[in-house]
Protein backbone atom coordinates (compact mmCIF):
# COMPACT_ATOMS: atom_id res chain seq x y z
CA UNK A 1 0.00 0.00 0.00
CA UNK A 2 1.57 2.91 -1.42
CA UNK A 3 -0.95 5.61 -0.84
CA UNK A 4 -0.40 7.42 2.22
CA UNK A 5 -4.26 8.73 2.74
CA UNK A 6 -5.28 4.74 2.24
CA UNK A 7 -2.36 3.58 4.86
CA UNK A 8 -4.13 6.09 7.00
CA UNK A 9 -7.52 4.31 6.64
CA UNK A 10 -6.07 1.09 7.04
CA UNK A 11 -4.33 1.64 10.07
CA UNK A 12 -7.23 3.80 11.56
CA UNK A 13 -9.46 0.32 10.81
CA UNK A 14 -6.89 -2.09 12.36
CA UNK A 15 -6.61 0.31 15.85
CA UNK A 16 -10.63 0.74 16.09
CA UNK A 17 -10.45 -3.20 16.30
CA UNK A 18 -8.80 -3.01 19.71
CA UNK A 19 -10.86 -3.40 22.51
CA UNK A 20 -10.14 -1.11 25.57
CA UNK A 21 -8.70 -4.17 27.41
CA UNK A 22 -6.43 -5.16 24.85
CA UNK A 23 -5.20 -1.74 24.46
CA UNK A 24 -4.68 -1.42 28.03
CA UNK A 25 -2.64 -5.07 27.98
CA UNK A 26 -0.44 -3.37 24.67
CA UNK A 27 0.34 0.19 26.54
CA UNK A 28 1.40 -2.01 29.78
CA UNK A 29 3.84 -3.76 27.62
CA UNK A 30 4.57 -0.64 25.69
CA UNK A 31 5.53 1.65 28.92
CA UNK A 32 7.41 -1.84 30.62
CA UNK A 33 9.64 -1.46 27.61
CA UNK A 34 10.06 2.23 27.76
CA UNK A 35 10.35 2.21 31.50
CA UNK A 36 13.04 -0.44 31.40
CA UNK A 37 15.09 1.32 28.31
CA UNK A 38 18.39 2.95 29.23
CA UNK A 39 17.22 5.90 26.88
CA UNK A 40 14.52 6.10 29.63
CA UNK A 41 16.31 5.48 32.67
CA UNK A 42 19.43 7.76 32.07
CA UNK A 43 17.22 10.62 30.96
CA UNK A 44 16.74 13.57 33.13
CA UNK A 45 14.04 15.12 31.02
CA UNK A 46 11.44 13.90 28.53
CA UNK A 47 9.11 15.74 26.30
CA UNK A 48 6.30 12.92 25.42
CA UNK A 49 2.97 13.56 24.15
CA UNK A 50 -0.48 13.01 26.78
CA UNK A 51 -2.08 10.17 24.40
CA UNK A 52 -5.27 9.70 23.45
CA UNK A 53 -7.50 6.80 22.80
CA UNK A 54 -6.90 6.01 19.49
CA UNK A 55 -2.98 6.46 20.39
CA UNK A 56 -0.56 3.87 22.29
CA UNK A 57 -1.01 5.37 25.54
CA UNK A 58 1.88 6.98 27.55
CA UNK A 59 -0.45 7.98 31.25
CA UNK A 60 2.01 5.11 32.63
CA UNK A 61 5.27 6.72 31.37
CA UNK A 62 3.81 10.17 32.18
CA UNK A 63 3.00 8.70 35.76
CA UNK A 64 5.89 7.29 36.76
CA UNK A 65 8.09 9.90 35.18
CA UNK A 66 6.69 12.29 37.51
CA UNK A 67 6.95 10.14 40.04
CA UNK A 68 10.79 9.72 39.45
CA UNK A 69 11.16 13.36 39.28
CA UNK A 70 12.10 13.66 36.18
CA UNK A 71 11.04 17.02 34.07
CA UNK A 72 8.45 16.31 31.44
CA UNK A 73 7.57 18.64 28.73
CA UNK A 74 4.51 17.81 26.38
CA UNK A 75 3.45 19.37 23.20
CA UNK A 76 1.20 22.54 22.21
CA UNK A 77 0.33 23.28 18.91
CA UNK A 78 1.30 26.78 17.81
CA UNK A 79 1.02 27.95 13.95
CA UNK A 80 2.85 25.24 12.60
CA UNK A 81 5.10 24.34 15.61
CA UNK A 82 5.21 22.93 18.65
CA UNK A 83 5.53 24.25 21.86
CA UNK A 84 7.75 22.61 24.42
CA UNK A 85 5.79 23.19 28.13
CA UNK A 86 6.69 22.09 31.26
CA UNK A 87 4.27 19.68 32.54
CA UNK A 88 3.74 18.99 36.66
CA UNK A 89 0.41 16.98 36.58
CA UNK A 90 -2.27 20.11 35.99
CA UNK A 91 -5.03 19.94 33.98
CA UNK A 92 -4.77 20.19 30.12
CA UNK A 93 -7.10 21.50 27.96
CA UNK A 94 -8.47 20.32 24.37
CA UNK A 95 -6.85 22.33 21.11
CA UNK A 96 -8.67 22.80 18.04
CA UNK A 97 -7.90 18.77 16.86
CA UNK A 98 -9.25 17.81 20.40
CA UNK A 99 -5.88 16.77 21.33
CA UNK A 100 -5.29 17.65 25.18
CA UNK A 101 -1.92 20.59 26.04
CA UNK A 102 -0.76 22.38 28.12
CA UNK A 103 -1.83 25.70 29.46
CA UNK A 104 1.83 26.67 31.11
CA UNK A 105 5.23 28.79 29.38
CA UNK A 106 6.71 27.44 26.64
CA UNK A 107 10.40 26.56 27.05
CA UNK A 108 13.47 26.33 24.76
CA UNK A 109 14.82 23.77 27.05
CA UNK A 110 16.29 20.51 24.42
CA UNK A 111 14.93 17.49 26.92
CA UNK A 112 16.84 14.55 26.98
CA UNK A 113 14.43 12.14 25.32
CA UNK A 114 11.46 12.65 23.19
CA UNK A 115 8.78 10.00 22.86
CA UNK A 116 6.72 10.44 19.86
CA UNK A 117 3.13 8.71 18.81
CA UNK A 118 2.95 7.65 15.23
CA UNK A 119 0.34 5.96 12.61
CA UNK A 120 1.93 3.95 11.09
CA UNK A 121 5.75 2.48 10.83
CA UNK A 122 7.91 -0.02 8.83
CA UNK A 123 11.26 -2.03 9.79
CA UNK A 124 13.15 0.84 8.85
CA UNK A 125 11.65 3.47 11.17
CA UNK A 126 9.75 5.19 8.64
CA UNK A 127 6.59 7.01 10.46
CA UNK A 128 3.58 8.00 9.20
CA UNK A 129 2.44 10.64 11.56
CA UNK A 130 -0.85 12.46 10.91
CA UNK A 131 0.03 14.73 8.12
CA UNK A 132 1.08 17.75 9.66
CA UNK A 133 4.47 17.61 10.51
CA UNK A 134 4.75 19.00 13.56
CA UNK A 135 6.92 15.90 14.81
CA UNK A 136 9.45 16.22 11.36
CA UNK A 137 9.57 19.60 12.10
CA UNK A 138 10.37 19.39 16.01
CA UNK A 139 12.68 16.67 15.27
CA UNK A 140 15.04 18.52 12.36
CA UNK A 141 16.30 21.15 15.12
CA UNK A 142 16.97 18.54 17.65
CA UNK A 143 19.63 16.35 18.28
CA UNK A 144 18.94 13.70 21.33
CA UNK A 145 16.87 10.45 21.18
CA UNK A 146 13.42 9.90 19.67
CA UNK A 147 11.20 6.98 20.87
CA UNK A 148 8.11 6.23 18.75
CA UNK A 149 5.91 4.35 20.25
CA UNK A 150 3.04 2.25 18.55
CA UNK A 151 1.15 -1.34 18.59
CA UNK A 152 2.32 -3.61 16.41
CA UNK A 153 -0.98 -3.57 15.08
CA UNK A 154 0.05 -0.04 12.91
CA UNK A 155 3.34 -2.09 11.38
CA UNK A 156 3.43 -1.47 7.38
CA UNK A 157 5.33 -3.24 5.36
CA UNK A 158 6.57 0.02 3.52
CA UNK A 159 5.53 3.20 4.70
CA UNK A 160 5.87 5.81 1.87
CA UNK A 161 8.61 8.82 2.87
CA UNK A 162 8.94 11.61 1.49
CA UNK A 163 11.60 15.01 1.82
CA UNK A 164 11.44 16.34 5.14
CA UNK A 165 10.27 13.24 6.93
CA UNK A 166 12.42 12.48 10.09
CA UNK A 167 12.73 8.95 11.12
CA UNK A 168 12.45 9.03 15.11
CA UNK A 169 16.01 7.01 16.68
CA UNK A 170 14.01 3.69 18.08
CA UNK A 171 10.43 2.47 17.73
CA UNK A 172 9.39 0.65 20.50
CA UNK A 173 5.99 -1.66 20.32
CA UNK A 174 4.33 -4.28 22.64
CA UNK A 175 6.54 -6.64 20.43
CA UNK A 176 9.54 -5.72 19.68
CA UNK A 177 12.24 -3.05 19.96
CA UNK A 178 13.53 -1.32 16.54
CA UNK A 179 17.25 0.30 16.38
Amino acid sequence: MSNKGEMRKEVKRRLAALTASEKDLLDEAIAETVLSSREYREAKSLFIYYSMAEEAGTHRIVASALAEGKEVFLPRMEGEWMSVIPYHGESLLPNAYGILEPTGEGTNRMPDLVILPLLAFDKDKHRLGRGKGYYDRYLSEYRGTSIAIAYSVQEEREVPTEAGDVPPTIIITDKERIE
